[in-house]
């Protein structure tokens, strides 16, 4: 008969050993590669490479990177399901930063650029 792993851990590990385990263990996924965090969400490079319109082979690239831009890296997460906060932890206090996730307004209307231009002696002539 198989033994479920609450059975076999009540038997091997104290109350105390268990606490500390969980603790571990939850420390471990509070520090996490992007690979291993994509893993942990049980999605592949593929799936996530369609969400960002990228192919797989950049995804295995952007997460073997030692260091990326924060709207990169905010990209990156938005596709798994979540978003990112960016603190900076300070003597004293602590502070959201949230310039770099402001999205750029969409320009509803695309007007032409006018431009003048002088002519002759007094004569301006505007050109869009």
């Amino acid at each position: 008969m198989r033994a479920s792993w609450r059975d076999i851990k009540n038997r091997t590990m104290t109350k105390r050993q268990q606490t500390r385990a969980q603790a571990l263990a939850m420390q471990d996924l509070r520090k996490m590669e992007l690979r291993d965090l994509r893993e942990a969400l049980q999605i592949t490079q593929v799936t996530l490479a369609r969400k960002l319109k990228t192919t797989q082979a950049a995804v295995s690239r952007l997460e073997k990177r030692p260091g990326m831009m924060v709207n990169t890296l905010g990209d990156y997460i938005e596709a798994l399901g979540g978003r990112i906060e960016v603190q900076a932890v300070l003597p004293g206090r602590t502070v959201n930063l949230t310039q770099f996730f402001r999205k750029k307004p969409t320009d509803t209307c695309t007007k032409k650029k006018t431009t003048t231009q002088r002519t002759g002696r007094n004569r301006v002539v505007a050109r869009a």
